[in-house]
């Protein structure tokens, strides 16, 4: 990333975006019932790098005398549902600010954690492909950082917007008990930064409300988990790779096919995505997603516990000999279980309840308890 913005071509910006923990409104002087009930406010964290504009920000920028210019741009709103909706809002948001302030965007790069529901969920990667028709940029490519979270520069900038919000209200000077207010407050007091600070501004943008009436819906994509970059083809396609470049001059100027380091990175693949309808999303959609994933954490050795129907056994544990496999045939286990061709089945052995005391102890059945399928979900 730091290779990208610092040789980020013209036309070219670079938004990494994460959502801040949500804001609590508190009161100087809050009676204790309103301590349980405390309104809470979401904060979306965009940092931008892009070329300085001279009329803008006093200095120019150009191919021969580069000058990057870096924002904090924050989404300030009452709706608590982080979504692929909401990242969309705030997509529209910035585009809409660059374009006010006449910077031409060519290639917009994203960067972004790994949060299924905000970013990485299959409407998520399936929304790129139509980013570009609704925003206008010639390509997008979003890129996947490890598993981690509270621990990046977006939480630094998001954290001080929450703290300066406290220190208003301790002091008497401020009342905060909604987003209205939280953004009200940060738009007049906290735009302007100081002149050692890495970032020239802050911009602040509310939204009320987030549109979800949209046709966004998309079947899952297998192994989800281990996409790193996303990019842009047509309309319901993408192309996908399993790990990010941009150490070479092609891969920053978006010339994938041509990398230098193709031998460690892999290339890119294509990735047909099929909508569903809008009215199944639901918590199925969700637990779908969810057991897809654990699928692929069961590797050779892991232990797992499996639900049982037994009253005074409520699950078992299992050790898995392989990782996940699809039966191609139907299958008996030695318990008499029939599974049918397709069937995701886990081999492993089964795992009983030597000590009920306050430190239980497991141990291996020799007979009559080893299951050679186990299944996992379905």
């Amino acid at each position: 990333m730091k290779s990208l913005i610092n040789n980020l071509p013209v036309t070219h910006c670079v938004a990494i975006h994460d959502f801040s923990e949500n804001y609590k409104c508190t009161e100087q002087c809050e009676i204790q019932s309103s301590y349980f009930q405390k309104q809470e406010v979401s904060i979306h964290v965009t940092f931008l790098h892009r070329h300085a504009i001279l009329e803008y920000d006093g200095i120019d920028s150009n191919e021969n005398d580069p000058n990057i210019i870096t924002e904090h741009f924050l989404v300030i709103s009452p709706d608590q549902k982080h979504d692929h909706h909401f990242t969309h809002e705030v997509q529209k948001l910035i585009r809409d600010y660059l374009i006010s302030i006449s910077y031409d965007v060519s290639v917009m790069h994203e960067f972004t954690d790994v949060c299924n529901v905000q970013y990485k969920i299959r409407h998520c990667i399936e929304d790129i492909s139509y980013v570009c028709s609704d925003l206008g940029y010639d390509k997008i490519v979003r890129n996947f950082f490890e598993t981690s979270h509270a621990r990046r520069p977006q939480d630094a900038a998001g954290g001080y917007i929450k703290k300066q919000a406290d220190l208003s209200i301790i002091r008497g000077q401020r009342v905060i008990q909604s987003a209205r207010n939280l953004y009200d407050f940060a738009s007049e007091n906290l735009c302007k930064t100081s002149e050692d600070a890495k970032c020239s501004r802050r911009i602040f943008r509310y939204i009320e409300t987030i549109n979800r009436n949209r046709d966004r819906y998309f079947k899952p994509v297998k192994e989800n988990r281990k996409i790193h970059q996303v990019c842009f083809t047509k309309s319901a396609t993408v192309d996908i790779r399993k790990l990010s470049c941009y150490t070479c001059e092609n891969c920053v100027n978006t010339k994938y096919n041509e990398c230098l380091n193709i031998d460690q990175i892999g290339n890119f693949s294509n990735l047909k995505m099929v909508k569903e309808n809008a009215d199944q999303e639901s918590e199925d959609e969700e637990i779908a997603d969810e057991i897809e994933q654990l699928y692929e954490l069961v590797s050779t050795g892991t232990f797992f516990a499996v639900k049982a129907d037994d009253i005074n056994v409520p699950y078992y544990l299992v050790k898995a000999n392989k990782k996940m496999t699809v039966l191609r045939k139907k299958s008996t286990d030695k318990w008499g279980i029939t599974y049918l061709p397709g069937s995701k089945v886990i081999h492993g052995y089964y795992f009983g309840i030597v000590n009920r005391n306050a430190h239980q102890t497991y141990s291996r059945y020799s007979s009559c308890a080893f299951r050679n399928l186990c299944m996992f979900g379905t």
